[in-house]
């Protein structure tokens, strides 16, 4: 009946509005306990959705999303006060990490975290208040992001995929990015012009010292100026002029005598003053870039779909105050959310999907 509600309900779909649509006594209290005070296990309902989605549709990526979730009060699981860099100005908010199947057909999110700071990590009267179990402790982004995608992999058993999404707002992302190399793990990010990285390509050792993606693209765009084409030359494709450089990004560590990471390539979007403006990191590193630019703009397309999922399934619509509500709203919202995709998907199959797509749904 909660499913039903977030498929169905308009406008707000609070647990009062949901209980409202049903002719049953007592709804509400009924899914005020399933949401909030049920000991159901979300994890093996995201496997089993993440599993069925994947079946159904091979995922061509993995996408990374923040989300920030604006909220009243101080109670709420995970809420404080933090600056949205999006949005310009501080917020109360909480804010939710997810991982989403994404292809150019469909955008489903399986998996969540809620970051846990400051009061939440560290006052037990308000981690008594949420509910948060004893064995839970907020990590840094770039970590509660790491043990998702270790999940997805490794104990749900998804294929993988190439891991994307925009990492410019995600504290540490240099960090996220050296685990994802250090696993062999094929990504296109976007990133910030500050990112850390180094100069050089793969003959270039020892690594030269620190520097920012835009200062090293502001370099790589001056030498074409100058040379003409060559191995930095610019390219022009739908996005618009485009420049790559092979670069290095630091361990976390940044220790002088440990080996370089292998170099990756830095891709930045070239305005016609010849100022790098939009930048992106790949381990992708063969072939043109007009071959890893569809795999990065599929990040559009995982953003379009999280923003659907507040307007269509209620991602911000949970009203309760536990950690263990805040992960049963977000799971249905997931459910809600893969319904509505994979009907669509096996409404107008492409060449990537399954062939059984539609006895699955059927199932």
């Amino acid at each position: 009946m909660y499913l039903r509600g977030l498929l169905m309900v308009d406008g707000k779909k609070s647990v009062r509005r949901i209980a409202e649509s049903l002719p049953i006594f007592q709804a509400k209290q009924s899914l005020q306990q399933f949401i909030n005070q049920s000991p159901w296990d979300w994890e093996p309902v995201r496997a089993l959705l993440a599993r069925h989605a994947e079946a159904s549709r091979r995922p061509q990526a993995w996408s990374v999303e923040r989300v920030v979730i604006p909220k009243r009060g101080e109670r709420s699981v995970g809420v404080q006060k933090r600056f949205v860099p999006e949005l310009g100005r501080t917020v109360n908010s909480q804010l939710g990490l997810g991982v989403v199947l994404t292809s150019d057909t469909m955008s489903v999110p399986v998996d969540w975290r809620i970051a846990l700071h400051g009061k939440w990590r560290e006052e037990a009267a308000f981690r008594r208040s949420a509910y948060i179990p004893e064995n839970v402790y907020g990590k840094p982004e770039w970590a509660e992001i790491t043990d998702m995608l270790e999940e997805m992999g490794t104990r749900w058993h998804l294929s993988p995929a190439p891991v994307i999404g925009n990492l410019r707002h995600l504290p540490d992302a240099a960090r996220l990015v050296n685990w994802l190399t250090a696993r062999g793990i094929d990504y296109a990010v976007e990133v910030d012009a500050s990112f850390p990285v180094t100069k050089g390509d793969a003959a270039a050792y020892p690594a030269r010292p620190v520097t920012n993606a835009r200062d090293v693209l502001r370099d790589a765009t001056g030498s074409v100026a100058q040379r003409g084409a060559g191995a930095l030359s610019l390219t022009r494709a739908r996005r618009g002029r485009l420049i790559s450089q092979y670069v290095r990004v630091p361990t976390a560590a940044r220790l002088v005598k440990s080996p370089p990471q292998q170099p990756v390539r830095l891709i930045g979007e070239i305005t016609a003053a010849q100022e790098p403006t939009r930048f992106w990191l790949t381990n992708v590193t063969g072939g043109l870039l007009e071959e890893v630019m569809p795999l990065v703009s599929l990040s559009a397309r995982s953003r379009a779909g999280m923003q659907r999922l507040e307007t269509h399934f209620g991602l911000r619509d949970f009203e309760g105050r536990s950690f263990r509500g805040w992960h049963h709203h977000m799971t249905m919202v997931s459910t809600a959310a893969a319904y509505s995709a994979l009907r669509e998907a096996a409404a107008h199959p492409g060449p990537l999907a399954a062939a059984g797509a539609h006895r699955d749904l059927s199932a």
